[in-house]
């Protein structure tokens, strides 16, 4: 994400978790500096307002503009003042826009890009396997927590965790469990198990279906 203010920058980085835990990413890069961002200008303008302004020169500018280079735009933000086909044009004039530009050689089609005019976000969408099987883990530590809530369960209380699929299914939620065992043990104190391995009259404490990635499957919670 870029910003050419620091300050708006430390604004958005204290929200950083949030961002990270809403968006599901693993990574949020700020920064200030248009180069390492590829932050590129362009212009636009007000036509209704250039008309009036312009009249028989209208045409000319409207021609002229798309072919203004990212640095005369960015010129025009610092100086208020720009010449597009032998017309000056002043502060309000025109709108600019940051964008960014693929670096030459990458696939446009493996990120996504928003911009308010200031504020430029960059998203890489590709399908990262290994951050596909991080996500499964995270929703599932999200399910138990929203279950120990449920239940009345305090931080400190241990319970053990089972899971129950239908027959054939379940098979990437039971791979991430497994690559993820220390970070899911680490938050919700218990990493869940098959409920064939439930002890017989185990003290159940709550049990309710759950989905994730249109996956349906029973969790429950037992007495340790």
């Amino acid at each position: 994400m870029f910003h050419p203010d620091e300050e708006y920058l430390a604004d958005v980085r204290s929200l950083q978790r949030y961002i990270q835990s809403e968006l599901n990413v693993r990574d949020v890069i700020l920064t200030s500096d248009e180069t390492t961002a590829g932050v590129r200008y362009r212009a636009v303008a007000d036509w209704a307002v250039l008309g009036r302004k312009l009249r028989n020169n209208l045409g000319k500018v409207k021609s002229a503009l798309p072919g203004l280079s990212s640095d005369e735009v960015k010129s025009y933000t610092e100086t208020g003042r720009l010449t597009v086909a032998g017309i000056e044009l002043v502060e309000g004039d025109l709108v600019v826009q940051r964008y960014i530009e693929p670096p030459e050689g990458e696939d446009s089609g493996s990120y996504a890009t928003q911009t308010d005019n200031d504020v430029v976000v960059r998203l890489d969408i590709q399908v990262h396997p290994e951050l596909a099987t991080e996500w499964l883990a995270r929703e599932l530590i999200s399910r138990v927590q929203k279950l120990r809530k449920k239940a009345g369960l305090q931080a400190t209380d241990d319970v053990e965790v089972y899971y129950k699929f239908e027959e054939g299914t379940g098979t990437d939620l039971r791979y991430a469990m497994r690559e993820h065992a220390a970070i899911i043990e680490r938050t919700v104190r218990s990493v869940p198990v098959d409920v064939s391995e439930r002890r017989a009259g185990s003290n159940v404490i709550i049990e309710e279906e759950q989905e994730i990635a249109e996956t349906k499957f029973l969790l429950s919670l037992v007495r340790s």
